[in-house]
């Protein structure tokens, strides 16, 4: 802005502006609102004074509390206050000052604090109410007034009485026009009263306003106006009120000379003529002729008393700042500048103003030492970022002074100063967003609020830009913050899902607080955000997951998550995980089905996974009954262990409702029915057998005369099965003490054992295991509850009868129905009963954890426990001892479980333990004299808290003594002993492990000696043996090496199959064991395979090691026991799924020893092939058997052939080639059959192997991507791209399935390959239509997935800006850009989304310098915001400005004439155009009395030029 003249003194030429194409003086027939309303000032204004000065004056001085002040003389001010109207005299909204409601801020005008800024609006507007002639030069357009409706008069009340009538004026009235309300007025400003404005009769009684103000354009019909006379030049151009010259007769038709011309055949010619000279001539005059002849006021040097004159002068207002640039001191810059400006409370623009004196000062210093230009643009660039350092420490410091009394008003102005800095380009823009974001992202709770107050200033700037709006993305950790702000931030949160969602394109980022902006998506409930948030997870979905939504990848996925939920059954989100994995319900259901009944997946606990899956797959809308028949009728089911797990599956299904038998019977009968026997034999088909062995009790009379019809058919005697469940429940009743009827066939018979009924049962049919099942939980169990429950003096289930229910529905594998008898007994007063129960809900923990048993069971012991707690006390203790061991295993019961530890072991130490404990009294008695000395030392041991060590380790080996003289005898005494140790144990247990753990080093050792088996259950059920100090003991192996002692001889060599051997077998009830205590030890066997696999599989190789070691031995080795080799097996199968690279680390043997490696092949052949035998397989044998369930067992294989020819010798190199040769050939026969499903095994391998495969696979799916140099032969072009699709399967599992360290750079052919798309897709040849076609269905989808490898989380976690290639990365991110572009051209397409997506991704780790780099290749070619945003750089309004340098023309030519030529398009003067350097800080509103030609700190209305590109 510059300051207008003096009035009555001539103004000065209308400049040219930046933005305009023409001179900005209006036309004289045109009136603006100042000249038709403002009138001309009757004084004379001096030079000093300063118009922006006193129009910033009000507002200054009344945001600091101050009286306002004017400048000038007496009758100015009275002038002046005549045009003035107080807002608060209006009914409307009004806007007084008619040049200050929309004053844009430019770089050539002092931007004001009520002007808004391009870095957003940053107070409230505030009227300001100034006079006329204290305004500016108005603008060339200036805003409209606001209309506004003069307040109605009000009705005064009547002086006379109202009783009285008024009486009637008859008398006639002239007529007066009334001025219509929405008529625009102003303020008169002493004018006289427009022609023919009429006053009415009650115009004394108007308020003073309504004298000086005039209505606009508005004149009632007088007859005397001008616009009254009607003459011949009035009807037919209309009335002017200055007549136009005739050279510029606008409202003339144009018809007339035109549409001759036009009707001539050169008439477009001559149209196209006159539209060039006026580009021409609006060129011409529209370009910048003369350079800059700026100087910036120069610096004295002061006093510091004259300097903190000229401070206090420059926060006056009245004080022109043409006289203070005459003397700006030195010595005031940096922070000392903005500290002096708030301290000195300096107007704004005025602080702004000196901000610029001061650095054009000092930037032009650089200058002037006589260096050359690139150390002139260097030092330039750092004197700024060091003038930006130095205001982001004053506005941090301000901020944090919270305990000054005017902190608010120095926050305000702190902020504002820096906001007008930063809007006007005084400060390194990027330093000072990166210091904004990173104030924003390591504030605490406490100054959260003022950092999000600063940066939603600039908040619109900061998310233009890649590099700064995506930090913006991270969620505040404290979320304990108060509601106000956590609301603030909700809403902050839902305008950029709304308006910048490119920021959240970030899959690390996202996957970490996604729930977090869920939850605050939910809750707003508003269908724009919702539909923002799923779109944006879509979009980070897609980065994150490749080609893994193809359907064998898919398969893999699902049957890891199922393998998650049976290792993990409590975790609740893996099974939503798992139905998110696909929108393909019915393929998760078939995958679910065939994980179930698959011969790899040991246990029972599967088949309650999958039915408690299926059925949450009801709420889906999925058909689970014609889900399973499909599966039947697809899947022929050869192996019959595979066809009881359907029956026992499709039971539990019918018991919840979730599998209709009804369906069932209907879809056999449309299938034909049955009609052999063979289809309900054991072996026949699944589909017709199930109907054998469905649930009888589930079946009203009509289903069941239906099933028998239809099992006639087949020869099925229905009458035969109902006897042989009759006879089933008479043997269980016999086995469980129930009297028979009078007529059974059974009491003529001989009972069976408990063993050999269970034997049977197992045997049995579906149907007829649910029959006993439902008996003994509805008739049996139902029956002593009800009896109980009744109060009519029946008797509790005993314990033995329990025991004998559990048993059987164990056998019967219904554990549906054992969790029914668990809660019917847990109303139960017996503690050992209890205990019974809780250790059944231990070992068969998995179970109930699939059926959501566990918790609600444990609660309901725990809650038992208490009361039998205050009602028995220490009798109690076996319930305890149960929880605590149960407890750990549950999540969310960590505090519980260490609870119920304490308490149990402060019962144990407690002398009311002993006269309850089993060596009192009764037992007691049984103890010979050594065991009853021994028994009483321990009693006098527990009136203590603590026992001395030597009387400890004396108890102990006195003890291990007598344990070691019972063992192996069958002896009862050696269970009591076990006792003993376990009273002792309480005492010290740490010490109590030590002298444990030197005692089983020295069984180890001994070489002659009973089985380990009749020596260490005992003590590991009864608590004194743990696993931890049993495997601590086992000899472990180094390097994977076989190390055997050779001094190991007897016993002492076959000490880990022992091992191995007791933690498989299962154990009967003895003399030494009961049946508690053999339960308990399964528990502890189950324990091992999930919570000590490690261990279990190093005991595993050191016990192969033995067995291939003694072979040649003439003692008896535990894996020459079929049975042990059978359920060898079955826990290597458990270990393999748990951990399989564990276990091939395990098995990759680099032992010489030929026999120890036949082992492991036979073994891990038998895993893989359960039928069949063992023997070598080769790789590509591996390969063929490999499927989504048979995938660990060959990776093992597979790692066990490696790991066998990579032994000792100078071939060794050799045969390692040799075998990467082979197992390449393999793979690549393998992809082109179209097996893929061995990928998944392929990260596990060894680094070498898995680097060759991907780097071999990378190289073959690049090669097949086509160019116009090598397009695609049309033959093969389906098989390329199949071919394609396999190969990027390959490095899908290679890449996801390792390490980050194996993350490697983008490759240069990647690169080309991009290119060669982008070139393409540029081609408009139609010979290339196919292959457009062609690279947009299949090879972009295909590249851009290969692609998203890079941009996985695994990827994005490692800072990819460190490692070489960064030169690769940038290339490819052009490639992509210019792809975005050309993609744009085919929007039904989502590609252009996706390569989008990519580029954001990839660019975030790319290097400073290489991003610098892709922003000079892209910002001169394109103005897309999507690159710019990419690339982090804004674009410079000043940058594009050109210096036209024109020749003079040649001497004697007619001025005139060469200008019409020019406006003709023709004669040209010769140009040539040169940038035009724009410099910032040197747009100064006063700098110098003296005008230069082009000075710019003058007015940039002397550009009204327009940008050349």
């Amino acid at each position: 802005m510059t300051s207008r003249p003096p009035m009555a003194v001539p103004q000065r030429q209308p400049q040219r502006t930046l933005s305009g194409s023409g001179l900005s003086q209006s036309p004289t027939h045109q009136r603006t609102l100042s000249q038709q309303f403002l009138p001309q000032s009757p004084i004379r204004k001096p030079d000093s004074y300063s118009e922006q000065a006193a129009d910033l004056s009000d507002v200054a001085q009344g945001r600091f509390n101050t009286l306002p002040r004017r400048g000038g003389s007496r009758l100015k001010l009275e002038l002046a206050n005549d045009g003035i109207e107080h807002p608060g005299f209006s009914e409307s909204p009004q806007n007084l000052d008619a040049l200050s409601a929309n004053k844009a801020f430019t770089p050539s005008r002092v931007m004001s604090m009520n002007d808004i800024s391009d870095a957003g609006d940053m107070t409230p507007r505030t009227s300001r109410c100034q006079t006329a002639d204290e305004d500016s030069v108005p603008l060339p357009m200036p805003p409209r007034r606001t209309r506004f409706v003069i307040p109605a008069k009000r009705p005064e009340p009547s002086s006379t009485s109202t009783n009285t009538p008024p009486k009637k004026d008859a008398r006639p009235k002239p007529f007066i026009l009334e001025t219509p309300s929405i008529a625009p007025r102003y303020p008169n400003m002493g004018k006289p009263e427009p022609i023919g404005k009429t006053r009415n009769k009650d115009a004394a009684t108007r308020a003073c306003t309504d004298r000086c103000v005039g209505f606009a354009d508005f004149y009632p019909w007088t007859g005397s106006h001008p616009e009254d006379q009607f003459s011949d030049s009035i009807i037919r151009h209309g009335f002017f009120d200055k007549s136009p010259a005739q050279s510029t007769q606008e409202p003339a038709s144009a018809k007339a000379p035109l549409f001759p011309a036009l009707k001539h055949k050169s008439g477009l010619h001559t149209l196209s003529t006159i539209f060039t000279g006026i580009l021409n001539q609006r060129r011409h005059s529209g370009q910048i002729t003369s350079p800059s002849t700026f100087k910036p006021p120069p610096r004295v040097t002061l006093t510091d008393t004259k300097r903190e004159i000229w401070l206090k002068d420059l926060a006056n207002p009245a004080i022109s700042l043409r006289r203070l640039s005459r003397t700006i001191p030195h010595g005031i810059r940096g922070k000392v500048l903005l500290e002096q400006c708030l301290n000195k409370n300096v107007p704004t623009d005025r602080a702004v103003w000196l901000a610029k004196c001061v650095g054009a000062n000092e930037i032009r210093a650089f200058k002037r030492k006589g260096v050359n230009g690139i150390f002139v643009m260097g030092g330039e660039a750092k004197w700024i970022r060091d003038w930006t350092v130095f205001v982001e420490q004053f506005v941090d410091s301000v901020t944090n002074a919270f305990s000054e009394n005017d902190w608010k008003a120095k926050v305000t102005y702190a902020i504002r100063l820096a906001t007008h800095l930063y809007a006007e380009h005084l400060l390194d823009r990027d330093h000072y967003m990166d210091w904004l974001v990173s104030g924003l992202e390591n504030s605490n709770q406490a100054k959260l609020p003022m950092w999000l107050l600063i940066i939603q200033i600039y908040w619109k700037d900061i998310l233009k830009l890649r590099r700064h709006g995506r930090r913006l993305i991270y969620y505040h950790p404290d979320r304990d913050i108060l509601l106000p702000l956590a609301t603030r931030l909700q809403h902050l949160v839902e305008s950029l899902l709304a308006t910048s969602p490119e920021n959240f394109i970030n899959p690390a980022i996202w996957l970490k607080y996604r729930d977090s902006v869920l939850e605050s998506t939910v809750s707003s409930n508003k269908k724009p955000k919702s539909d923002a948030f799923k779109s944006i997870d879509s979009r980070n979905d897609y980065l994150t997951s490749s080609n893994a939504k193809s359907q064998p990848a898919l398969r893999s996925i699902i049957v890891q998550l199922l393998d998650s939920i049976r290792r993990t059954p409590a975790d609740s989100a893996i099974p939503k995980q798992l139905w998110k994995s696909s929108e393909n319900r019915l393929s998760i259901v078939r995958t679910v089905l065939e994980w179930c009944t698959s011969l790899y997946r040991p246990g029972i606990a599967k088949v309650y996974i999958a039915a408690s899956l299926l059925c949450s797959s009801s709420e889906l809308d999925v058909d689970v009954t014609r889900a399973v028949l499909d599966f039947l009728d697809a899947d022929p089911l050869q192996e019959t262990a595979r066809k009881q797990l359907v029956y026992h599956l499709v039971s539990e299904l019918a018991r919840s409702g979730h599998f209709s038998i009804p369906q069932y019977m209907q879809w056999l009968i449309a299938r034909g029915g049955l009609s052999s026997p063979v289809e309900t034999a054991r072996e026949g088909p699944c589909a017709t057998r199930l109907l054998v062995e469905i649930p009888l009790d589930l079946l009203n009379e009509s289903m069941k005369n239906l099933r028998a019809t239809l099992l006639r058919r087949a020869s099925f005697s229905v009458e035969d099965e109902a006897r042989d469940m009759a006879m089933a429940i008479s043997c269980v009743k016999n086995a469980l003490s129930v009297p028979l009827e009078p007529h059974d066939p059974l009491l003529h018979r001989k009972p069976l054992s408990l063993k050999k009924l269970t034997k049977r049962i197992e045997l049995s049919s579906r149907s007829l295991k649910t029959a006993i099942s439902s008996w003994l939980s509805n008739n049996f169990v139902t029956g002593f509850t009800q009896t109980m429950q009744s109060g009519k003096g029946g008797v509790e289930l005993p314990k033995t009868a329990f025991e004998t229910v559990r048993t059987l529905l164990e056998a019967a594998q219904d554990f549906t129905m054992l969790e029914t008898v668990l809660k019917l007994t847990a109303a139960s007063s017996n503690a050992e009963l209890l205990a019974c129960c809780v250790d059944t809900v231990n070992l068969h923990l998995p179970v109930f954890s699939a059926t959501g048993a566990a918790k609600p069971l444990f609660q309901t012991f725990y809650g038992r426990l208490k009361v039998l707690l205050e009602e028995q006390g220490v009798g109690a203790r076996p319930l305890l001892a149960s929880l605590a061991n149960l407890a750990p295993h549950l999540t969310g019961f960590e505090d519980v479980a260490t609870q119920l530890r304490n308490d149990l072991i402060r019962i144990d130490r407690s002398s009311a333990a002993d006269a309850s404990s089993p060596l009192s009294d009764n037992m007691a008695t049984q103890l010979q004299d050594a065991e009853s000395e021994l028994s009483e030392q321990i009693e006098k041991l527990a009136s203590y808290t603590s026992a001395d060590r030597p009387t400890m380790e004396r108890l102990f080996y006195a003890i291990i003594k007598k344990l070691q003289v019972y063992w192996g005898k069958e002896d009862e005494r050696q269970r009591l002993c076990c006792i003993l140790l376990t009273r002792l144990r309480v005492f010290d247990l740490h010490h109590f492990n030590e002298l444990m753990k030197g005692w089983v080093q020295h069984i180890r050792k001994l070489t002659n000696r009973p089985p380990i088996a009749q020596l260490f259950p005992p003590l590991i059920s009864s608590g004194c043996l743990s696993l931890a100090i049993l495997f601590a003991t086992v000899p472990r192996t180094q390097n994977q090496t076989v190390q055997v002692q050779p001094s190991a001889i007897g016993s002492a060599s076959i000490y880990r199959q022992e091992i191995l051997q007791m933690l498989m077998m299962p154990f009967s009830p003895s003399a030494v064991m009961t049946s508690e205590d053999c339960y308990r030890f399964r528990i502890v066997q189950e324990l091992a395979k999930y919570e000590y696999a490690k261990e279990l599989m190093s005991l595993i190789h050191g016990a192969l090691a033995e067995y291939s070691r003694n072979q040649q031995a003439a003692i008896q080795q535990p894996f020459d026991d079929k049975q042990t080799e059978e359920q060898f097996l079955e826990l290597l199968r458990e270990l393999v799924l748990a951990d399989p690279n564990a276990a091939s680390q395990t098995v990759s043997l680099k032992s010489p020893d030929p026999k120890l490696a036949a082992l492991m092949e036979t073994w891990t052949t038998r895993l893989l092939v359960p039928n069949g035998g063992g023997g070598q397989k080769s790789f590509e044998q591996v390969l063929e058997l490999a499927n989504e369930f048979t995938l660990p067992f060959c990776q093992v294989k597979l790692s066990l052939n490696l790991a066998i020819d990579e032994s000792g010798g100078p071939e060794a190199s050799e045969k390692l080639q040799s075998q990467f040769e082979q197992l390449s050939k393999a793979l690549d026969n393998a992809i082109d059959a179209n097996n893929i499903m061995w990928t998944g095994m392929l990260p596990s391998l060894s680094t070498e192997i898995t680097q060759h495969m991907r780097n071999r696979a990378e190289s073959r799916f690049l090669d097949i991507i086509p160019s116009l140099k090598n397009p695609p032969n049309d033959a093969l072009f389906n098989k390329g791209i199949h071919m394609a699709e396999n190969l990027l399967t390959v490095i899908d599992s290679i890449f996801r399935g390792g390490s980050g360290s194996k993350v490697s750079p983008l490759s240069s052919a990647l690169v080309d390959k991009l290119a060669d798309l982008w070139d393409i897709l540029t081609s408009r040849a139609d010979e290339y239509a196919s292959l457009r076609s062609a690279v947009l269905s299949h090879w972009l989808p295909l590249l851009f997935s290969y692609l998203t490898l890079y941009t996985s989380p695994s990827a994005s976690a490692i800072d990819m800006s460190k490692l070489p290639g960064g030169e690769i990365r940038g290339r490819a991110l052009i490639a992509l850009a210019g792809l975005v572009q050309e993609l744009d051209n085919h929007p039904t397409s989502n590609l252009g989304k996706q390569a989008f997506d990519i580029a954001l991704a990839l660019v975030d780790s790319l290097p400073e310098e290489t991003r610098l780099q892709c922003v000079r290749a892209v910002k001169d070619v394109t103005a897309d915001p999507r690159l710019r945003y990419l690339f982090s750089f804004a674009p410079n309004p000043a940058e594009d400005l050109m210096l036209a340098h024109r020749e003079k023309p040649a001497q004697g030519i007619n001025d005139r004439r060469a200008m019409m030529g020019i406006g003709m398009g023709i004669g040209m003067i010769p140009e040539r155009l040169s940038p035009f350097i724009f410099r910032r800080w040197e747009i100064l509103n006063e700098p110098t009395p003296n005008v230069g030609e082009n000075d710019t700190s003058l007015s940039l209305t002397l550009f009204d030029a327009r940008k050349i590109k």
